[in-house]
């Protein structure tokens, strides 16, 4: 209390308050106060006539009172040059955070109010509280960013949003990701500049498409300048679209309802953060599956295909995989390792790629196909698009490469059809994407189907490796039933590898009844339930008059 009572800097400031109404209109008092003066603008390095508007104002604010700051000018009886000089260095300090312009129309004016941090240096005439550090990185400015903007939309009015917020966010400079903004050569206007800042904050939490309609009305200053603004967007005027700092989600239509950032503002604000938010990365439409929620599994294939899954094994460890990068680099060629996995049900194909992301310790993007695919026109086309932009947005989140899975591919890149309805539209429109994406793509992609020959001929250059998944020969049946049955005696395994013909599909279906058989009974008979569940997977095809179903009558 003391330090309060005591401050010569507080009483400097009371006097002046005191006197305001005499203060430039009276000579004599402005030399009896050229001390106390003095003490204000030495503390915050402004001159006399800004030291007395901020002598004003925090008084008011400390007795809890608000005044417009023209009405104080008026009073004070400064010129409208004196009110253009304040309003500037006004301009200035809050830049700095110090002071805040609110539009309030009861005072019939700006109402200023200074900062917590100012009213604390004051209370304490302790100047160095008011050098408030910079943020330590991009997210945290991106954070404080996009409070001030939720701040001053309240407070500011309409006409004054946007120059103050780019004014507060000059002093993040410093960081290449405003700096680029502020400084293109793009020459994005003030309100182009505004929206990609605030997308780039509400992209920190998470929101990752936005109804630029909503934007609009959030930042233009009126109606009429908010109709210019999507006109020129209309027109293909605004740098905003034209050079992908924001694009549309759905193009052919225009759709202002569903926008998103562009893929190089993203990558520049992953290139700086040193982590986008805490999020946890998502995608709408891809199972996003981290390779330690995978279990690891012993995967047996005949010698045939053996040699050929070794060498994707290695190619896809880390260390392989960056050299591949170079090298492919090197030779003009794209970065990505393009792989299709075909053959019958059962053989291997899904879970290989499931051991390689756990092998290699990468994440791995399982495309949801039938939530791609959409009844509305142009849906499809959108949402598969999607898929590939969070792909390229989890090559920047993830340290290692993540993998790109479509299983049962067919039903996305099977032949193109004659175009007879719009289904058959939409599915060569998707198509045509997809084999675009390959064409261009970087990273790890890998598809699978049972139906090779379904497969459009012109997937086939798009993929570099083409491994196809067989059956697996009597040799591997064993190691495969061996390792799941080690219980069964060797000689019962080595009969049913040469006498069924078995997938590792089928023998996993074997393996979980023979568990849930050891739960209700205990495995009693295990060697003749074994036989059992075999006889059941390989003839549950065969019409029996024993089967379940109805009984023929006569």
């Amino acid at each position: 209390m003391n330090q309060t009572i005591n401050n010569p800097l507080l009483e400097c400031m009371t006097q002046i308050f005191e006197r305001k109404d005499k203060l430039f209109k009276q000579v004599d008092e402005l030399n009896h106060l050229l001390p106390q003066l003095e003490t204000v603008k030495n503390f915050f390095d402004v001159d006399e006539k800004v030291a007395t508007v901020l002598s004003v104002i925090i008084c008011d604010q400390l007795m809890g009172d608000a005044n417009s700051i023209k009405r104080i000018m008026k009073n004070l009886g400064f010129t409208p040059i004196d009110h253009i000089h304040i309003a500037n260095n006004i301009k200035e300090l809050k830049k700095k955070g110090w002071v805040k312009l609110s539009k309030r129309r009861n005072y019939g004016g700006d109402e200023l109010s200074v900062s917590k941090e100012v009213i604390d240096a004051i209370m304490h005439n302790d100047k160095s509280k008011l050098d408030t550090p910079l943020p330590a990185n991009l997210t945290e400015a991106l954070i404080a960013t996009r409070t001030f903007i939720k701040e001053i939309i309240n407070e500011y009015d309409k006409y004054e949003i946007l120059d103050g917020i780019l004014t507060y966010v000059e002093k993040y400079d410093k960081y290449s990701f405003f700096d680029d903004l502020l400084h293109s050569d793009n020459k994005l206007t003030a309100m182009e500049l505004v929206v990609v800042i605030w997308l780039s904050c509400e992209y920190l939490y998470d929101k990752e498409e936005f109804d630029f309609d909503n934007i609009i009305e959030l930042f233009a200053e009126d109606p009429s300048s908010g109709y210019n603004f999507k006109q020129r967007i209309k027109n293909n005027k605004s740098v905003l679209f034209t050079d992908e700092y924001v694009k549309f989600n759905n193009k052919a239509l225009g759709d202002f309802s569903n926008v998103s950032l562009g893929d190089k503002v993203i990558s520049a604000i992953n290139k700086e953060c040193t982590k986008v938010s805490t999020k946890k990365f998502s995608s709408k439409y891809c199972q996003v599956i981290e390779p330690s929620s995978i279990t690891e599994q012993a995967l047996y294939f005949n010698k045939s295909n053996q040699e050929a899954i070794d060498t994707i094994l290695e190619l896809t460890s880390e260390n392989h995989y960056n050299q591949l990068k170079d090298r492919f680099n090197e030779h003009g060629m794209n970065a990505g390792l393009t792989m299709l996995f075909h053959g019958g049900p059962g053989t291997g194909k899904t879970e290989l790629a499931k051991q390689l992301a756990k092998k290699n310790n990468r994440t791995l993007l399982l495309v949801d196909i039938s939530s791609v695919k959409s009844m509305w026109v142009g849906e499809s086309e959108k949402n598969i698009k999607k898929v590939f932009s969070d792909y390229k947005q989890a090559l920047d989140y993830y340290e290692q490469t993540p993998i790109l899975f479509f299983n049962e591919a067919d039903a996305v890149i099977g032949k193109r059809k004659n175009v007879e309805s719009s289904v058959d539209q939409m599915l060569n429109a998707m198509q045509n994407i997809i084999l675009q994406e390959l064409e261009d793509f970087k990273g790890i992609f890998i598809a699978t189907t049972n139906l090779i020959y379904n497969l459009d001929n012109a997937i086939d250059r798009r993929i570099l490796y083409k491994l196809k998944f067989e059956n697996p020969d009597q040799e591997t049946r064993f190691q495969i039933l061996s390792s799941q049955f080690p219980s069964i005696d060797a000689q019962i395994i080595n009969q049913v590898a040469e006498n069924h013909v078995l997938s590792g599909g089928q023998i996993q279906n074997i393996k979980k009844k023979y568990l849930v058989n050891s739960v209700l009974f205990n495995n009693q008979n295990k060697e003749e339930e074994f036989q059992k569940y075999i006889a059941e997977e390989t003839n549950f095809r065969t019409i029996s008059r024993n089967s379940i179903g109805f009984k023929k009558t006569a």
